[in-house]
């Protein structure tokens, strides 16, 4: 399965849905709507990972460079409805506390919108 990245813009959040694999074929797409974000100034990120059936090594590479990214722009980076698989993965590899989780966008958006 391909990934797709479905991108939304609320205000000055951009919130970016992913659906399928995230891996060494769908980490180019992911990639690219990151660059775009970067490139409109974008300080405030939602990464939705409902839709994600699977993440490796390459993603969460993309991932780890958009947290790099967003801190080096003190800007807001959080995930959101991070399911039971990418969550066990995390825990393994040490980043379950890298990023801030929500269950949903909306909780995400809630909480790094800025007042």
């Amino acid at each position: 399965m391909n990934l797709t990245v479905d991108v939304e813009t609320a205000g000055p959040v951009r919130t970016l849905t992913l659906a399928g694999e995230l891996d060494h074929g769908g980490a180019p797409h992911l990639q690219q709507a990151l660059d775009d974000a970067y490139t409109c100034g974008c300080r405030q990120l939602i990464i939705d990972l409902t839709g994600l059936s699977f993440c490796d090594s390459t993603g969460i590479s993309v991932l780890l460079g958009a947290r790099r990214v967003m801190a080096a722009r003190r800007g807001d980076l959080a995930l959101a409805g991070v399911n039971a698989r990418v969550e066990r993965i995390f825990r393994l590899i040490g980043l379950a506390e890298a990023f801030p989780t929500y269950a949903t966008a909306e909780q995400a958006r809630a909480a790094i919108t800025p007042a």
